[in-house]
């Protein structure tokens, strides 16, 4: 048996021992994905030179990236030492969470997915959307979703 846990690595510690156990329970393979967001470019109304709204620009910096996600590795490989003491299979990956992980499933034959949901506000749920709700409705595998409370943060 194969499971996937999906991390933003701000889940309480409670989660990933509920997920290992049930993992080791089950004598199950435990796939642990995090998913970095690219660091999107930022368009400037305004020219910096003229001060003219007319022309926009936008801003990337590969090197500032390269900074943003050497720090995520180091703080993905922070997270598995410190949560986990069974040995599991990471994997780091850049892009659309919630299509990365349905992507890993397919390519890895997952039977469980697992992920923490987070109760969001209506307004955040229209600007941000929701990585658990889309996994949960296109996933062809089960999905277990563990609810953390504000509380739990």
């Amino acid at each position: 048996m194969k499971i996937l846990f999906a991390t933003d690595l701000k889940e309480p510690k409670s989660v990933t021992d509920q997920v290992q156990d049930f993992s080791m329970a089950l004598g199950a393979e435990l796939f642990v994905v995090h998913v970095h967001v690219p660091t999107p470019t930022t368009p400037l109304g305004v020219d910096p030179l003229s001060g003219f709204g007319e022309i926009a620009y936008a801003l990337y910096d590969p090197a500032l990236e390269n900074s943003i996600v050497e720090a995520e590795r180091h703080e993905f490989d922070r997270f598995l030492i410190e949560r986990f003491t069974m040995a599991v299979r990471p994997a780091l990956h850049q892009g659309d969470p919630a299509r990365v992980i349905l992507d890993d499933t397919e390519k890895l034959d997952i039977d469980i997915i697992i992920l923490a949901k987070r109760r969001h506000s209506a307004i955040e749920r229209m600007l941000l959307g929701s990585v658990s709700d889309t996994v949960a409705r296109e996933a062809k595998h089960p999905v277990v979703l563990m609810p953390i409370g504000n509380e739990e943060e």
